[in-house]
């Protein structure tokens, strides 16, 4: 029961974090240490918490994530505004380990209860299939910023450049596809997509090794997705 909480709560954080955030919500907290986008975030965050945990009773331990998360990222955005550094790794790996140390003392608590139409195997599904959508994009993003891979110039005429989003979309596609995939034990039905997709070629090598790696990293996320649920 507390790994189905902790799944529940793992996607409540991103909700929060990720799909109910806007690009300029997140800009705009990098220029203060607190402002009022801050108290906004914070407020979904222990909204999405609660509601995830499917309990009243949650509603203190909701409350302590979102205390917790606005410290934390008071704290990314006070090196943000002072050293100008982004430590977006490090600053969800401490969101994540405050809701594993939550969940648990919560648990401890004997107050948990998991309503019986929902068990562990669901609750990580829909982790798994809320990762991979908008939070995959913006994770694969920092890998690449991180390991300083620039985006390839796209030529802007009438024949050239690509479609906005388009590969933000065909991303998402793809792993929600090799998730269900994998989840259905179809794994060679997985292994043509990724021999289809690595024929594709472009006269500019950059583009070519750039959609290479992101596909890889988008393939290599919902397949450990698929592993991780299927254990449970």
């Amino acid at each position: 029961m507390i790994l189905t909480l902790l799944f529940l709560q793992l996607t409540a954080h991103l909700a929060a974090d990720f799909l109910l955030q806007s690009e300029r919500w997140s800009l705009q907290k990098e220029k203060k240490i607190v402002s009022k986008i801050h108290i906004w975030h914070i407020l979904i965050v222990f909204a999405s918490a609660w509601l995830f945990s499917l309990q009243w009773a949650f509603w203190s331990a909701a409350f302590a994530i979102a205390i917790l998360h606005f410290l934390t990222d008071m704290a990314k955005s006070f090196i943000r505004v002072k050293w100008n550094k982004d430590w977006f790794f490090i600053d969800q790996f401490i969101h994540v380990v405050i809701i594993i140390a939550i969940v648990w003392l919560y648990a401890q608590s004997g107050v948990n209860q998991i309503p019986a139409f929902i068990n562990t195997q669901t609750a990580a599904i829909i982790f798994a299939y809320t990762l991979c959508v908008k939070p995959s994009n913006i994770i694969i993003r920092y890998i690449f910023r991180y390991f300083s891979i620039p985006a390839p110039v796209e030529t802007n005429n009438e024949n050239g450049g690509g479609l906005p989003n388009a590969g933000k979309l065909i991303g998402i596609t793809e792993r929600l596809l090799v998730l269900t995939l994998v989840l259905l034990q179809q794994y060679s039905v997985v292994g043509f997509i990724i021999a289809a997709k690595s024929i594709l070629r472009f006269s500019d090598a950059q583009k070519t090794e750039y959609v290479l790696v992101g596909t890889l990293l988008s393939f290599g996320i919902a397949i450990l997705m698929g592993v991780i649920v299927g254990y449970f």
